[in-house]
């Protein structure tokens, strides 16, 4: 049952998450403060989210909570060290691109 927002916002599922990780949590109305949807420009949408589940996915999943927890701890162990500078490196080129755009605007 929803109070009026989306599920993954209802006051219980905000509860549950305070008893299952002691507040604990980041997210809209969380302890720890995170916006309802973060801009592209962070490293983890544009990058860590959509690889992680490229590799988690790569294979069909069975209904089964603790397979998707192992395929994930697979996936963030398997990045290379060079995979994620190159990400970092491409994301600041980006903001870079965004910070000279905005500039020449103004």
């Amino acid at each position: 049952m929803c109070d009026g927002c989306p599920a993954h916002h209802a006051v219980t599922v905000r509860n549950w998450l305070n008893s299952e990780f002691n507040e604990h949590w980041i997210g809209r109305d969380g302890p720890i403060l995170w916006p309802p949807r973060s801009p592209d420009l962070t490293i983890l949408y544009f990058y860590l989210w959509g690889r992680l589940k490229q590799i988690v996915y790569r294979e069909p999943l069975e209904n089964d909570e603790e397979q998707l927890k192992t395929r994930i701890q697979n996936a963030v162990k398997s990045l290379s060290i060079e995979e994620i500078r190159n990400s970092f490196n491409e994301f600041r080129a980006r903001i870079e691109i965004c910070a000279e755009k905005r500039r020449n605007i103004i």
